[in-house]
């Protein structure tokens, strides 16, 4: 070490300034990049707790999180929550059911060997109950579900046989609510799911306690009919203020529409006849051959008029052939046209719209910073267009031009550089390149280091005397109070008096 320790001095002394310079700020980087790198991976590694959550989901548990004291963030794109590896456990322990942890149930249908072989039924019962609830809760709106089946043992008596029920408890997500469709889906999912199931024994319901499947119809549905219009109210308003939006600009248009709706179903059958119109609905056609010996008469028979009650014509006289009656029969009728019409609920009797719009004021020459200036009347004709308005059924409308708060436009964030999907791959070139600069560093270091042989063109007694001096120097080095006694020696022996003590500093 102190060899090493005296090379590199005198390479610092013999360096120039730049080159201490160079050498420095090499080893200076090289230090921050192992110290950064170093700290950088001592930081805790973020996994996911949850994944594929919508918005409203992540807030939950982000917010249960916090409230139990423990770090966590976002992905980039929000739908994912990221918590330190070591506080994974109390993560799902905090988060508790907002979690969409599917548990799943044992596959295995034979069981245990112990068990009891008549309960079989009953645990492949309970295990299409687990796989149904996991079907129900992959729909969107679907945070939990819970199946309860009731399937009766078969019976080889048809009056002893009974069909199976079902009942299916949903947690909703957030404070959404489903509509009839929704619940319908769920019904059809499970009643084609068991064999034998029958819809209507199907019952779906919340958390809350609402039923959510009905077996009435529309028109004895209340809820039902009240989820109709205003869906039909809704959309009619979203129509005219997007179709406002577009002209006049964000939050200067509202609308409000009301519907009258009939809920009664009507079927209505009618018969009509048309007398000119004769129709052939059956034909009969009788015919006879008469013998040669005796005239034979035919009964007449038929309607007065028709060709079956004129008598056939009377056999020649003198001949002695045979006679031929025909008799033809021919019933007609009238055309006639039956018509049935059935008016299914939800019949749209009445419209009532109102609006209140915010009208841009126009510039000398009668123009806006979005184009043409318009009226109420222009609008109010619009709107009719969007709604669909009919004056047989007497709708109503009123447009009101007022000044509105108006809704303040979103200015758009721009997406920032995703970092987070960088950072693996600039930790793994940061400890590539500080090993690099180690390396380049240790190169610079014994290239320096390694001896310089220097050719010269002195004689070979020459060289002899420098190889000498030189390993006098190194003994020296090594051994400097050996050198010193054998210098005092020499110089004692040279000269007659007493020979001055030469004092010699301890290396190192």
């Amino acid at each position: 070490m102190k060899a090493w320790l005296v090379q590199i001095q005198s390479m610092w002394r013999g360096w120039t300034i730049p080159q201490k310079l160079s050498i420095a700020g090499a080893a200076v980087l090289c230090a921050v990049a192992v110290v950064g790198v170093g700290a950088w991976s001592m930081q805790s590694q973020y996994v996911p707790v949850a994944a594929d959550l919508s918005p409203a989901t992540a807030a939950e548990i982000v917010s249960a999180l916090d409230a139990a004291g423990i770090q966590s963030k976002l992905n980039f794109s929000g739908s994912s929550v990221l918590v330190p590896k070591q506080d994974l456990s109390r993560a799902r322990l905090a988060s508790g059911k907002l979690l969409d942890i599917n548990t799943s149930g044992s596959e295995n249908v034979e069981g245990s060997v112990w068990g009891d072989p008549s309960l079989n039924h009953v645990r492949l019962l309970r295990q299409q109950e687990q796989r149904l609830a996991r079907s129900i809760t992959q729909f969107e709106f679907v945070r939990t579900a819970t199946v309860h089946l009731s399937k009766p043992e078969p019976s080889p008596f048809l009056r002893d046989r009974q069909a199976p029920s079902a009942s299916v408890v949903v947690e909703l997500k957030g404070t959404n609510s489903i509509g009839r469709q929704d619940a319908a889906a769920i019904v059809s999912l499970v009643a084609h799911a068991v064999e034998g199931l029958n819809p209507d024994q199907v019952t779906v319901m919340d958390t809350q306690g609402h039923l959510l499947s009905t077996r009435e119809p529309v028109d004895g549905d209340v809820a039902a009919q009240l989820e109709y219009r205003r869906r039909l109210e809704a959309d009619l308003a979203i129509k005219a203020e997007t179709l406002l939006a577009q002209m006049l600009g964000t939050g200067r248009a509202i609308v409000r529409v009301t519907a009258d709706l009939d809920f009664n179903e009507r079927q209505t059958e009618r018969k009509t006849y048309d007398p000119d119109g004769k129709v052939k609905v059956s034909e009969k056609i009788e015919s006879e051959s008469l013998g040669s010996s005796a005239p034979r008469s035919t009964p007449q028979s038929g309607p007065p008029g028709t060709g079956s009650n004129v008598t056939p014509a009377a056999a020649s006289s003198g001949g002695s052939g045979g006679g031929k009656s025909e008799r033809s029969e021919t019933t007609y009728a009238n055309a006639e046209t039956l018509e049935k019409n059935r008016e299914v609920p939800g019949r749209l009797v009445r419209l009532t719209v109102a609006a209140v719009v915010q009208l841009a004021e126009p510039n000398v020459e009668g123009q806006t910073a979005a184009g043409p200036a318009v009226d109420a009347k222009q609008v109010e004709q619009l709107i009719r267009q969007a709604v669909g308005f009919d004056d047989s059924r007497n709708d109503q409308i009123s447009v009101v031009t007022a000044t509105l708060a108006g809704a303040v436009p979103a200015i758009p964030e721009v997406a920032g550089v995703p970092w987070d999907r960088y950072e693996q791959l600039a930790r793994s070139a940061s400890l590539g390149l500080a090993a690099i600069v180690a390396f380049l560093l240790g190169l610079m270091t014994l290239r320096r280091l390694r001896p310089t042989v220097t050719v010269s063109e002195t004689t070979t007694g020459e060289s002899g005397a420098d190889q000498r001096l030189a390993a006098l120097s190194m003994r020296a080095r090594e051994n400097p109070e050996a050198v010193a006694q054998a210098l005092n020696a020499w110089l004692a022996t040279r000269n007659s008096e007493t020979p001055a003590t030469i004092p010699m500093r301890k290396a190192g």
